[in-house]
């Protein structure tokens, strides 16, 4: 599978723009992405899921309901949660999010544990993921057995 090493390369590209952490949701529907990637501390995700923060996070609600870039400074006044508190606990503390694709749409969540994230940084992490997002549109067509061949793929860290 050709596409397998261009998702493989993108995603390495994607992690060596900074030193940052980030969660990608490529082709969510019905809330759930058909693929996703991690490299956020695990103590977070586990922490995250554990909480369902995912139901009150504020970059959520912003990217299902936009497209673009929004830094999560924008986003504090509606925190309610404090879901930004939590995760500047587990070393998430400046974070950006992109929202992509009208229907079929890709979701991308950036942290970076020191310093606000650039925006020649996003804006390369668009880029990238609009790449993804494009390269990985069959998946929306794919078996089970493709789609945990894709799913199988490690960023590395």
């Amino acid at each position: 599978m050709d596409n397998l090493h261009k998702i493989e390369d993108l995603l390495q590209r994607l992690n060596r723009v900074c030193d940052w952490t980030f969660a990608l949701g490529l082709h969510v529907r019905f809330a759930s992405p058909t693929l996703s990637y991690l490299t956020y501390p695990k103590e977070w995700v586990d922490y995250y899921t554990e909480k369902e923060l995912v139901f009150v996070d504020p970059t959520v609600r912003w990217a299902i309901s936009n497209q673009g870039i929004c830094d999560w400074e924008d986003l504090a006044d509606g925190d309610q949660s404090d879901v930004f508190g939590a995760a500047a606990r587990f070393g998430l503390r400046f974070g950006k999010v992109i929202a992509l694709g009208e229907l079929d749409r890709s979701l991308g969540f950036f942290a970076h544990p020191s310093r606000p994230i650039t925006q020649e940084e996003i804006e390369q992490a668009q880029t990238l993921m609009q790449e993804l997002h494009d390269v990985t549109r069959d998946a929306l067509d794919m078996s089970e057995e493709e789609l945990e061949k894709l799913r199988q793929i490690i960023v590395p860290a």
